[in-house]
């Protein structure tokens, strides 16, 4: 844990229980911009995913611990803000729609985030059971854009909350990007392990 790739792991596993903390303090006026700031703090952690990849293989710093604590702070802080998304669009949602409306879209983003967090948890189990036969699971292209289309569409997201106390046009428009982000990650998060299954078949052969 000496080195700065290490530590920016470990930063965005701190960084999440003050995103979630963030989230839920909608308390008098802090509850007009506390949005904004776990923005903020989302964007920041996600920063620091792209950076220490870099760095530790820029500089040659992988290590166990990277390897291992990198996927797990990626998982907990995607996983609790697709979570969250429920939590706070299923107020938000009425009223930016219709009430007939509302309802299907706190529907679809529920269905987003469970199919999204069990690819995540199939494709973990996938590249332990994977490596325990020494293969290598290369990420490929789909799970890349994924991962892009869903960052985006989370923080896009996170915005729409407070954006109605200053503009509900604006807001439907940061919502809709949202929503068609993420839409869009989960048919990429359902392609990349269709494409994964298809292509690394000997994972599920028994050893003789």
């Amino acid at each position: 844990m000496k080195n700065l790739p290490n530590k920016l792991t470990m930063l965005r596993l701190l960084l999440v229980p003050v995103f979630v903390a963030l989230v839920f303090l909608e308390v008098g006026e802090f509850a007009k911009f506390n949005d904004f700031i776990a923005f903020g703090v989302f964007a920041i952690a996600s920063f620091t995913d792209f950076l220490d990849g870099y760095i530790a293989r820029k500089w040659n710093m992988v290590t166990d611990f990277g390897k291992l604590f990198d996927s797990a702070a990626d998982k907990l802080l995607c996983g609790s803000a697709l979570i969250l998304l429920i939590y706070v669009f299923s107020s938000v949602c009425y009223l930016l729609f219709d009430l007939t409306v509302a309802p299907a879209f706190v529907i679809l983003i529920t269905v987003f985030t469970v199919v999204i967090i069990c690819r995540e948890m199939f494709m973990t189990a996938f590249r332990s059971l994977a490596a325990s036969k020494n293969i290598i699971i290369a990420a490929d292209m789909p799970g890349k854009i994924k991962t892009v289309a869903q960052m985006i569409g989370i923080m896009a997201m996170l915005l729409v909350p407070d954006l109605v106390y200053i503009n509900s046009a604006v807001a439907m428009v940061f919502f809709i990007i949202g929503f068609a982000c993420l839409a869009f990650g989960t048919l990429m998060a359902i392609l990349s392990c269709v494409l994964y299954i298809c292509k690394y078949p000997s994972v599920f052969k028994e050893d003789k």
